[in-house]
């Protein structure tokens, strides 16, 4: 995974006016929204420009979206919280696996199901995107 999809956080305005160029009466604006967040509540802007359209039926509504560059924290952030959800998984996943070991009772051992290989295959998939998201001077931390 590559910082590029975290390149651009989107922002959402809507603003009420009389007429064109006269001064605002109402304005709404939405901030630092990740493209998936801006499709999926597109509908919610939309009610929300409705609604102002009801409340003023005589003034003019805009509404307008577009990229803006993310501050160099809200990046930063959202490399962390990737972080620590991976950890969380690869946690999940090995409880399971260690769980499935302690109680297994067939007469084959675990490690020749296939069940058994896929949850080692993506554990082994979640530790080396941790990997790629960690930087140098983090290896330190616990992983």
């Amino acid at each position: 995974m590559s910082t590029s999809e975290y390149t651009y956080t989107h922002y959402y305005i809507i603003t009420v006016r009389p007429r064109i160029g006269a001064e605002v009466v109402e304005h709404l604006k939405w901030e630092d929204l990740p493209w998936e967040v801006r499709l999926k509540w597109g509908w919610y802007f939309d009610y929300r420009a409705a609604l102002l359209k009801i409340k003023y039926p005589r003034f003019r509504v805009d509404s307008s979206w577009g990229p803006m560059p993310p501050s160099p924290k809200s990046a930063e952030q959202i490399r962390k919280n990737k972080i620590t959800a991976l950890k969380g998984k690869i946690t999940e996943i090995e409880n399971k696996l260690a769980l499935a070991e302690k109680h297994w009772n067939d007469l084959f051992p675990i490690q020749d199901y296939p069940d058994y290989q896929k949850a080692l295959q993506k554990l082994n998939s979640t530790k080396f995107e941790l990997n790629n998201l960690i930087t140098p001077n983090e290896t330190s931390t616990n992983i």
